[in-house]
């Protein structure tokens, strides 16, 4: 059974693994065991309750007041295509509606399956937060390939 739920001290490990083995593809950035603590409340986990293994992670950052951002979303490759991605983005989708949130975003290649949770694609320039945060930090800022996506919660 898996189980989605906020992360714990004891999930650092396996979003550590997940991540970076996403990252080593190129897939997303890679994330350091002291960012993944700096983090930790942001994120969500899917966790085999049989296996007691993390499956899945994913966070949710907030950049203002007015936008969040869903990073950090990885599901181990054994459990791709059984929804539990999905669980996770509706999970941080509901934090951010707790939040009061007015929209998030996300930077991705997978446009199919974030375009089925509800987002929509849009333009990178319109949020000149995210690209002074993170996006400094990235190989690829001066040549991104990720698309932007946004939805809007109110």
């Amino acid at each position: 059974m898996i189980e989605i739920r906020k992360a714990t001290v004891q999930d650092i490990d396996g979003i550590f693994t997940l991540a970076n083995t996403y990252a080593a593809r190129g897939l997303m950035l890679p994330r350091s065991k002291y960012k993944i603590v700096s983090m930790l409340q942001c994120f969500m986990v899917a966790v085999d309750t049989e296996a007691a293994k993390v499956v899945g992670c994913g966070a949710l950052n907030m950049l203002w007041s007015d936008l969040g951002e869903i990073m950090t979303l990885a599901v181990d490759e054994y459990y791709r295509r059984q929804g539990v991605g999905r669980r996770i983005v509706e999970a941080l989708v509901g934090e951010a509606r707790v939040l009061k949130v007015p929209g998030i975003l996300v930077l991705t290649y997978q446009v199919d399956f974030f375009t089925k949770m509800g987002f929509t694609m849009s333009d990178k320039n319109l949020f000149p937060r995210k690209l002074w945060r993170e996006c400094l930090e990235c190989p690829k800022l001066e040549h991104c390939d990720e698309s932007v996506m946004y939805m809007k919660l109110e």
